[in-house]
């Protein structure tokens, strides 16, 4: 068992080769490892080399809300957060990705801190912008823009649809997907493989209220409402529900809905502030793999428990 475990763990021998060596069978390998671990012959230390210490919180939260992945970054002055959150989500994205890949991208600051590192390079990755161009938002918040660092970043190709996020009547909006130049990009959003998106709060701190398509009159309409928060622009309330929101029918881009069928469904946000919406998209099953940092993390496991003790 030492010798089989020695070969194993120590010297990256493979069970196979460990077996053609001691002339045993590959099962009797496997056996001898497990009954090691068993036995605490071996014990297997893992060390996070960033010193997070958040594995329990983020096992909570997945089991708690039925997530692929939680991971956890370190709460940090608001300048550095967005950093030290795309350092986490890129990493993931560097262990999930493969080639062919297609991937649907958000918009927000976050999103475009991914690029420097991204440590991997794949083949034939296309990236697809989720919704329109984003008003007066600064031009990096952009999604088309976000699909060209990203593209870059990963060595894949990106596309663009060159129609506003929001138009001013649905006729606008059904008249343009018409088009085959916005048809060919939005076609995509059958068949994504990995979504990244920014989760809003959809109040007056948002990027959905900053990006200048809001006129006063939606805003007091959104203040009025049980609007939690947002995701694409699509606002939803605290179930994550967008159908009763009105002005969610004029945003030019993915319908939430189809992000319930992405294998990797990943959400990324930060601040207390932003624990309800959060749970919101969780709710509405938008996301299924949640980047986020240990303050908001204790919040949303909060919002859950006392949900649960309510039922």
């Amino acid at each position: 068992m030492l010798r089989v475990c020695d070969l194993y763990y120590n010297r990256d021998v493979s069970q196979s080769d460990i077996a053609r060596l001691m002339d045993l069978s590959r099962p009797t390998v496997a056996k001898l490892i497990k009954t090691a671990k068993q036995k605490r012959v071996v014990q297997i230390i893992i060390s996070d080399p960033q010193k997070r210490c958040y594995s329990e919180l983020e096992r909570r939260l997945e089991k708690a809300f039925r997530l692929q992945e939680v991971i956890v970054a370190d709460t940090v002055e608001n300048l550095q957060q967005k950093d030290v959150l795309a350092k986490m989500a890129a990493g993931y994205l560097n262990s999930i990705l493969k080639d062919d890949d297609v991937i649907g991208v958000g918009s927000g600051t976050t999103l475009r801190y991914l690029a420097p590192y991204a440590s991997r390079q794949f083949q034939n990755l296309t990236f697809v912008p989720l919704l329109g161009g984003s008003g007066d938002l600064e031009v990096t918040l952009d999604a088309n823009h976000v699909v060209d660092i990203l593209a870059k970043a990963f060595h894949g190709n990106g596309l663009h649809l060159y129609v506003p996020a929001i138009v001013s009547r649905s006729q606008t909006k059904r008249t343009l997907m018409k088009e085959e130049s916005i048809r060919k990009v939005m076609n995509h959003y059958d068949s994504l493989d990995v979504v990244v998106v920014g989760i809003g709060t959809g109040d007056d701190l948002s990027s959905v209220f900053q990006s200048g398509y809001y006129t006063e009159e939606m805003k007091e309409y959104v203040r009025r409402t049980e609007v939690c928060g947002d995701i694409c622009m699509h606002l939803f309330d605290k179930d994550g529900n967008t159908d009763q929101i009105e002005y969610n029918k004029q945003v030019f881009g993915i319908q939430l809905n189809k992000l319930k069928n992405v294998p990797y469904a990943i959400g990324i946000a930060s601040g207390i502030h932003k624990a309800k919406a959060i749970h919101g998209a969780i709710r509405g099953g938008y996301i299924n793999v949640l980047v986020t940092d240990a303050q908001c993390a204790e919040e949303l496991y909060r919002i859950g428990a006392k949900e649960t003790a309510a039922n």
